[in-house]
């Protein structure tokens, strides 16, 4: 099968000639969101608005596909999008659909509630024109709308298919909507390619109810000629040729999430593996949260930073919930001296993340951080994403708030609701609990998932600069763990090899910490031994160099006479125990090395420059001294 060059690249060949003008994007779109458009968002929407302009051939682009990380900001391009063909092309009615209720409860927290610290637009209300312009949700589409209203039906694809197809009064009918043009705005919309991805093959029963959602936007895009379908996703897999040919002349704007990391735009990512105990783990993990909190505050920065902690069953994170109330209202001032003290001696090289962590907390009051710990991590301020209560509206809002000043969440137990349609930015710990290494790619893929989500910048104002992206990757800066997301595992070498995989794949880019921490068990009758009741462990203490220990090439134990050994020859007669040796004696003389052929051996490599010694040896004050002195 010939595969052919996908939209994207086509318009991006196009956009490249000197023949080719580029769409401006208008002020009616930029002047009404609430956040100033990223470069790429800027040339998502250029892209976009290229194809609704007909010039490219005779082809008429009603459905399209931005496929962008996780974290670029899709819904601001979604809402950028709702206002373009509003004005440009008179649409006014939308329907948003989604698979899950509470993408839809976000969504309308970002389209519609001014009061959200999410909202898209402008508080002060859209203007187009000088007319003011609204955004009405709907259940069904007027008859006689209002030419300044922008009407927004919000449902599941599920209820979407299921009102289409069982038609009553008040919902959606394909009948009613023959007569008016839509646009269909699908997130997440990668959940509707079940019978495109398994063509000719056999269904699961899932993947045969998925092909029935297909089927119905389909039907709903072709009701009206001016219809359009505008699909997000961060997901989609081009390998397989039945999405390739469906998607080939359909994807307006690619931007994954590889390049989104490249670009900064993300948090670096860090995997802490580590074998321990449970509440040794969640310990670590809330030390690490707090002392990122103190880093912000000593900045004056604003930063409630949410640890997430991940189980394989319930029973296990609500156990592990209460296991950290306890954990943290037992907590002593004494006990977190002698846990700090252990980590210092543990973590001496400050390279490591635990060990800028322990020599920190050394220079801070024990009592006022056991204090803070018991007063953030209350179990108020603990969400169990598990129970019933989670599922109340109220829950689904606090979860897509968590960066606000009032929200008071400090850790989410979960086991697997929030790989999906959750959007904060104030994760920056997941610590895996009570679970072995993963015996699937798929669990390891949703991990990866998660970590993506996960990755999303958290930005903050530093130095009166409110920035989107990473600042001090170059930078010996103790605000890098402010855009560091630290990933909790085990440490085994099967699953962590199966993780990177799946990170890998996924466009993740990660990095390891230098050291590991591992937890011994040891036996019951070892425990009873003289050595282990009565015997001392020793441990050298790391004494960081300074320059003045090095000062002359003997500090690098580099050897200026070197000392020959003589030979000896040994014949020894077969049947015979007497040996009859022979020693080779040795004259030494000194070579006297002029110094025109020491400087031509200097000028033949060029580690031998001054400025480069001098990096090496302070205390070198010319060339002259380096050829000259008996030290060197």
């Amino acid at each position: 099968m010939q595969r052919t060059e996908i939209l994207h690249k086509q318009i991006e060949t196009l956009f490249s000639s000197a023949f080719t003008e580029v769409p401006e994007i208008p002020d009616y779109i930029t002047d009404n969101l609430m956040h100033p458009l990223r470069p790429y968002q800027l040339q998502a929407l250029r892209q976009y608005i290229f194809t609704q302009e007909q010039k490219m051939a005779d082809v008429t682009h009603n459905h399209l596909l931005f496929h962008m990380a996780t974290g670029s900001g899709k819904t601001m391009v979604l809402a950028a999008t709702i206002l373009y063909l509003f004005k440009e092309k008179n649409q006014q009615n939308v329907i948003f659909f989604v698979n899950s209720d509470a993408i839809i409860k976000k969504t309308e927290d970002n389209l519609l509630n001014a009061a959200s610290s999410k909202y898209l637009f402008t508080p002060e209300g859209i203007i187009i024109d000088g007319c003011r312009i609204s955004i009405q949700l709907v259940s069904v589409f007027p008859s006689f709308p209002d030419k300044d209203t922008i009407y927004l039906k919000l449902t599941t694809i599920q209820k979407l298919h299921h009102d289409l197809t069982n038609p009553r009064e008040n919902s959606l009918t394909y009948e009613a909507l023959e007569d008016r043009s839509l646009v269909l705005l699908a997130d997440e919309a990668h959940h509707i390619n079940a019978s495109t991805k398994r063509k000719n093959k056999k269904l699961t029963k899932v993947e045969v109810e998925a092909k029935t959602w297909e089927t119905t936007v389909s039907r709903l895009l072709s009701l009206h000629p001016s219809n359009r379908l505008v699909e997000f996703t961060a997901t989609i897999n081009l390998e397989k040729d039945e999405l390739f040919d469906k998607y080939r002349d359909k994807i307006v704007y690619q931007y994954d999430l590889r390049r989104f990391m490249t670009d900064r735009y993300s948090k670096n990512v860090t995997l802490l593996q580590a074998n321990q105990e449970d509440t040794d783990k969640m310990l670590h993990a809330v030390l690490l949260s707090q002392y990122r909190k103190y880093v912000a505050q000593d900045h004056g920065i604003f930063l409630k930073p949410v640890i997430l902690f991940k189980s394989n069953t319930i029973a296990i994170s609500q156990a592990s919930h209460h296991q950290l109330v306890d954990l943290i209202m037992q907590l002593t001032p004494q006990r977190l001296d002698t846990i700090v003290k252990r980590g210092v001696e543990i973590f001496q090289n400050e390279e490591s993340i635990w060990g800028k962590m322990y020599h920190d907390y050394q220079n801070r009051d024990a009592t006022r951080v056991v204090r803070d710990l018991q007063w953030d991590f209350a179990e108020g301020n603990l969400l169990d994403a598990n129970s019933k209560e989670f599922l109340e509206e109220k829950n689904a809002l606090r979860l897509n708030t968590l960066e606000d000043p009032n929200n008071p969440f400090r850790a989410i137990f979960a086991v697997a609701k929030l790989n999906e349609g959750w959007d904060v930015l104030n994760l920056f710990d997941i610590v895996r609990i009570s679970e072995g290494a993963s015996h699937t790619k798929n669990t390891t893929d949703s991990e990866a998932q998660l970590i993506g989500r996960g990755a999303r910048y958290y930005p903050f104002v530093y130095e009166g600069a409110y920035d989107f992206q990473r600042r001090f990757d170059t930078e010996p800066s103790p605000l890098k763990v402010l855009e560091t997301l630290h990933y909790h595992t085990i440490n085994d070498s099967t699953y962590i090899q199966r993780l990177w995989k799946s990170l890998e794949e996924a466009n993740i880019q990660v990095r390891e910490d230098a050291y590991l921490l591992k937890q011994a068990k040891l036996k019951p009758a070892f425990k009873k031994s003289s050595l282990f009741q009565h015997g001392k462990i020793y441990i050298n203490k790391v004494i960081p160099t300074t320059l003045a220990d090095y000062q002359r090439l003997s500090d690098y134990g580099v050897q200026t006479e070197k000392e020959m050994d003589s030979e000896e020859m040994v014949e020894t007669l077969y049947s015979s125990a007497s040996d009859v040796i022979q020693t080779l004696s040795l004259q030494v003389h000194d070579w006297y090395v002029e110094r025109p052929f020491i400087q031509k051996g200097i000028q033949r490599n060029p580690f031998f420059t001054f400025q480069n010694l001098k990096k090496y040896v302070p205390i070198l004050t010319s060339m002259k001294t380096f050829i000259e002195s008996p030290e060197f």
